[in-house]
């Protein structure tokens, strides 16, 4: 029955959100590490951050609040396009009838998938881009099924080889649940990052503002030749957590991990495993 609510809840939140305050389902293990901090820093946050990565292929595996689980594939095209899949599942929610018994009549599974192009805008200016993100997503509970679309559109400044200011419009969109439609409540951030000692240390923060909710969050990775470690975290009036993750680099692949610990440890931790190969 935990599952059952948890997953509830993010399809209020995905579909007809309720503001900052709901938690984001991890996408890769840098971003989970992070506590989601990097609208400066990070392609999954900031699209027009597609000029500055080289082309990869990367999975994901995700494990979110409740034991509800998922996978990513995400692909970066030579033309600086981000293709990427992602779903959420859980398949043993027990049917129970109206009156209460001890043993379920069956089980049941929901399933969420959505699908999102990346894309950047060529403007031939070396220090600023633009870019901008398509999500489809579609979600099945029992007998009802959900759709809709967001467009986001990111701004990246570059001040100087250490020093860069990022800005995301998010979540602009419709989405829909049999006839009834309702708009998203679009998201703003500002986000900087700079590097420090000696070129070793990547420190990061961002401000994010939803219908008159604020969170800040602040995250720090070091910048070492193989093995690297993060620290983020998230502060708000009405939620804060910690996350931490490392990753390890070698010969063109790539392999992360990231755990989040939040207010309530009675709904699990979030971990994020990411294999990467780059070319």
């Amino acid at each position: 029955m935990l599952r059952y609510l948890l997953f509830i809840f993010i399809n209020i939140n995905i579909f007809f959100p309720l503001g900052i305050k709901a938690l984001a389902i991890p996408q890769s293990s840098d971003l989970l590490a992070k506590s989601g901090t990097g609208i400066s820093n990070s392609i999954h946050i900031n699209p027009a951050l597609l000029m500055q990565q080289n082309t990869y292929v990367s999975f994901s595996k995700n494990k979110w609040f409740g034991g509800l689980e998922g996978q990513k594939i995400s692909i970066l095209l030579k033309n600086k396009t981000l293709l990427s899949f992602e779903t959420l599942t859980v398949e043993d929610i027990e049917l129970r009838d109206e009156i209460a018994n001890d043993t379920p009549l069956g089980f049941f599974g929901v399933y969420w998938y959505a699908w999102e192009a990346n894309r950047r805008i060529d403007i031939k200016n070396e220090n600023f881009n633009i870019g901008y993100k398509v999500k489809l997503n579609f979600s099945k509970l029992y007998t009802e099924t959900m759709h809709g679309y967001t467009i986001d559109i990111g701004f990246l400044k570059t001040i100087s080889n250490r020093l860069k200011i990022g800005f995301v419009i998010k979540n602009f969109g419709e989405e829909s649940v049999g006839s009834l439609r309702a708009g998203t409540i679009p998201v703003f951030g500002l986000g900087s990052s700079y590097l420090t000692l000696n070129d070793k240390l990547l420190v990061m923060s961002d401000i994010i503002s939803q219908d008159n909710n604020n969170l800040i969050k602040v995250a720090f990775e070091t910048k070492l030749p193989y093995l690297n470690f993060i620290l983020g975290g998230t502060i708000s009036n009405s939620y804060n957590d910690f996350s931490i993750g490392l990753k390890l680099d070698y010969q063109g692949w790539s392999f992360g991990y990231g755990n989040l610990n939040h207010d309530n440890p009675s709904l699990g931790n979030p971990t994020s495993i990411t294999l990467t190969k780059y070319f």
